[in-house]
């Protein structure tokens, strides 16, 4: 609905008159639609002055998963690709890897989450965070979307579930979705048999487990 593409009950939770005359129309006025969003964001908790993740630097081997403080994850020896440091270390933040070790890295924090209130697949939300950070005067990524990997259809994602449950490794759904029970299945069979543990389901993986 809208010029922000609303849902009706987020309209109806979140619609705001921002020009005055007494209605809430976020499909003719745009200081409706804008406020309505950013209410949207600000009633899931969104954080003011600080951003919503970093792109990051990997070091060499496994990394935990999970949600650490930005401290702890420097610790580790995960740093801002760009090489400023992080802000507000106490922050807790979660990695992630959307193509692997080839592409870009992120290490995201609670407003990552907030707008994905608006839309929750990550790569919308990464899609916003990125743009925003352009709009703000950034210079972009620093590591490019290289896709090193071929990517897996759905019988393929399928498949590959199957195959780390025979190895004892997982022991979800076979629903070719990749979360974070599949990724942590496939990071254990790389460390395994030697691979970069990124948790990447890459058509390499399902063909070493095709093999053994």
């Amino acid at each position: 609905m809208g010029q922000t593409q609303f849902i009706p009950t987020s309209y109806q939770h979140y619609a705001v008159d921002m020009d005055g005359n007494g209605k809430r129309d976020i499909w003719n006025s745009i200081p409706d639609a804008l406020a309505t969003s950013a209410n949207l964001l600000k009633k899931n908790g969104w954080q003011a002055g600080k951003t919503w993740g970093y792109e990051v630097t990997l070091p060499a081997g496994k990394l935990p998963g999970g949600s650490k403080t930005l401290a702890q994850w420097q610790a580790l020896g995960v740093v801002r690709a760009n090489g400023k440091p992080f802000k507000n270390l106490p922050d807790k933040a979660t990695l992630k890897v959307p193509d692997g070790r080839g592409g870009p890295a992120f290490l995201m924090i609670r407003n990552f989450s907030v707008i994905k209130a608006y839309n929750n697949a990550d790569k919308y939300a990464l899609a916003v965070g990125l743009l925003a950070d352009e709009i703000a005067g950034g210079n972009g990524l620093v590591q490019d979307w290289q896709r090193p990997f071929t990517k897996l259809s759905f019988e393929e994602r399928q498949e590959l579930q199957k195959r780390l449950s025979q190895h004892g490794l997982y022991d979800g759904k076979f629903d070719g979705k990749i979360g974070d029970g599949s990724k942590t299945a496939i990071m254990a069979y790389q460390a395994k048999v030697g691979l970069t543990q990124d948790g990447y389901p890459s058509l390499e993986v399902l063909k070493w487990l095709r093999q053994k």
